[in-house]
């Protein structure tokens, strides 16, 4: 029996914790956030993405924004992302975030089989940072996540 729970965590995680980062991120309305997720060394020469999770039963990627192979950054929408292979991290960078945006994403690694990725969990909170008090301030609505989407779903 015992053997059996070994097979079953054999082949239901291949590649555990063969990338990582945060679990959750968080910003306002109209911010910018950034995250990195690290991956193992076998994992360098792979190519790298960003995607937006969909389906119920199956996790899928919708909108998926890949890291270009030469390490310089690639932006789609209000997202960038950029492979450093030296320190084997990819770092990701959200603008402008809407209440939409909010949502599960996966840092990802394709591979033959399944790919090794990450669940991210990001919160997006309404408002400003900073206190608001009516008839105060300058009436500017630049940075208030008026963008399109993050991640457009036809990638």
């Amino acid at each position: 029996m015992w053997h059996l729970v070994l097979l079953w965590g054999c082949l239901l995680l291949p590649g555990y914790a063969a990338m990582v980062g945060p679990k959750e991120i968080s910003g306002f309305e109209g911010d910018t956030v950034s995250l990195q997720c690290t991956y193992k060394e076998e994992l360098r020469t792979r190519r790298k993405y960003w995607c937006r999770e969909s389906g119920f039963i199956l996790s899928r990627c919708s909108g998926t924004v890949y890291a270009k192979e030469d390490g310089q950054e690639t932006t789609e929408g209000r997202v960038s992302i950029r492979d450093s292979p030296q320190t084997l991290t990819l770092h990701v960078t959200l603008r402008k975030l809407t209440l939409k945006d909010a949502g599960k994403y996966f840092c990802g690694v394709s591979k033959l089989g399944l790919d090794e990725s990450f669940l991210v969990s990001l919160l997006v909170f309404p408002g400003n940072k900073g206190l608001c008090f009516p008839g105060w301030g300058t009436g500017d609505t630049e940075g208030r996540g008026t963008g399109g989407p993050l991640i457009s779903a036809g990638v």
